[in-house]
Order: structure tokens, then C-alpha cells, then sequence
């Protein structure tokens, strides 16, 4: 199996709903996979979608500080 950004966000993309956040579905799949988070974790280092999306649900759940963004 080849462990790639766009792989994990193409299956964990179906676990994400209001209460499952991106960093349980990241738990959850290195779980099923018998992979180790900390490698998980380099690949969403590497991706600037995956990095931003957890970068998103850390903020909201108060696990690290908000950044400040322009209004839209």
C-alpha cells in the first residue's frame, strides 16, 4: 500500500462529519492500518491540505492557539 497524502485524504475524507474531526480520523486510519501516528503525522507535515485542515480542527477544539485570519 502506498502511504501518500492524497491516499489518507481519500479515506478518511468519508469518516469526517460534525463530530469526527480530522485528527480522529487520522488516529482512526493509522489504527485500522496498523501504521504509527508519528508517521502519519510527517505525511500531514508534507501536505498543505491535510496540514491546514488539522491546523483547523486543532483551533476549534482549543488545542492550540488560533491564528489570525482576514475576514472574507
Amino acid at each position: 500500500m502506498e502511504l501518500s497524502a492524497e491516499t489518507i485524504l481519500n479515506e478518511i475524507k468519508h469518516y469526517i462529519n460534525e463530530e469526527v474531526s480530522y485528527i480522529d480520523a487520522l488516529v482512526h486510519y493509522a489504527q485500522k492500518h496498523d501504521i504509527e501516528v508519528e508517521l502519519v503525522g510527517e505525511i500531514v507535515k508534507k501536505s498543505a491540505v491535510l496540514k491546514s485542515r488539522v491546523r483547523t480542527d486543532a483551533e476549534k477544539y482549543n488545542l492550540m492557539e488560533k491564528t489570525a485570519q482576514l475576514p472574507v
